[in-house]
């Protein structure tokens, strides 16, 4: 059986003892070493071809936020979770913008919490060859339906448009996505979304409804509630903070 390969980063011994006694194996994870901080991880992760860091934002060496950017830089196809505190929210948020799947809080992180990251950062993985064509078509069709998401954000769609084009029901693939992402189709389009723009007002010139339309937010004062809600600040006030 296929496992994905997770490299954990955390200078906090409790934490790496806790990640450690996770059952990888029983979900399909493969525990593929340890680092205390980002250059230790960055070193594990060359070593593999791809895979998913669970890591840290503030450590030693290098910080979780360099770690990020240069891990996908360097091998974009991997995959990161984040571990924060609520008084890291701020560089969570900027770590998401930088391509993190997701961010967890250490002090209330539940085993069932870090399953559904993980799965959602198994499913932007490339595909790997597996035996059963039953399973390599349920996989293709999920990559596909990524594919989809991703090419055309700037538009409207729903759940069934990306259905046909899989040419699967409505019902059947809502439930296989969210069996095979750990997350709900709708939300998975609107973070996607809302990376997007983030990403837009950091490093574009667009002005901020130029933005909404360019990441299928029709509505301005839709995408200014969405986003507020996401990041804490509205868009004017987040491209102001990374001026």
């Amino acid at each position: 059986m296929f496992r994905t390969k997770v490299v954990i980063a955390d200078d906090e011994v409790p934490i790496r003892q806790s990640l450690r006694m996770f059952p990888w194996d029983r979900h399909g994870f493969e525990l593929a070493g340890e680092a205390r901080h980002g250059q230790e991880a960055l070193d594990l992760c060359s070593g593999i071809k791809h895979g998913i860091v669970v890591t840290d934002i503030v450590m030693p060496v290098m910080d979780g936020l360099r770690m990020t950017r240069l891990l996908k830089e360097r091998q974009p196809d991997f995959q990161v979770i984040l571990l924060t505190c609520h008084s890291e929210f701020d560089y969570a948020r900027e770590a998401l913008a930088l391509g993190a799947i997701q961010y967890l809080l250490k002090g209330t992180l539940r085993d069932q919490e870090l399953l559904e990251a993980l799965n959602k950062a198994k499913a932007r993985l490339p595909v790997p060859a597996v035996d059963g064509q039953g399973e390599t078509e349920k996989r293709y069709e999920i990559r596909h339906a990524l594919e989809y998401i991703r090419d055309h954000l700037g538009e409207p769609f729903d759940l069934p448009d990306v259905a046909a084009s899989v040419g699967l029901s409505a019902n059947y693939f809502g439930q296989l996505f969210r069996r095979e992402t750990g997350e709900r189709f709708q939300d998975y389009v609107k973070r996607n979304r809302l990376e997007k723009a983030a990403h837009l007002l950091r490093y574009s010139h667009l002005k901020v409804y130029e933005v909404a339309a360019e990441t299928g937010f029709p509505n301005y004062r839709y995408f200014t509630d969405v986003f507020c809600r996401q990041y804490g600040r509205s868009p004017s006030e987040y491209r102001g903070s990374h001026g």
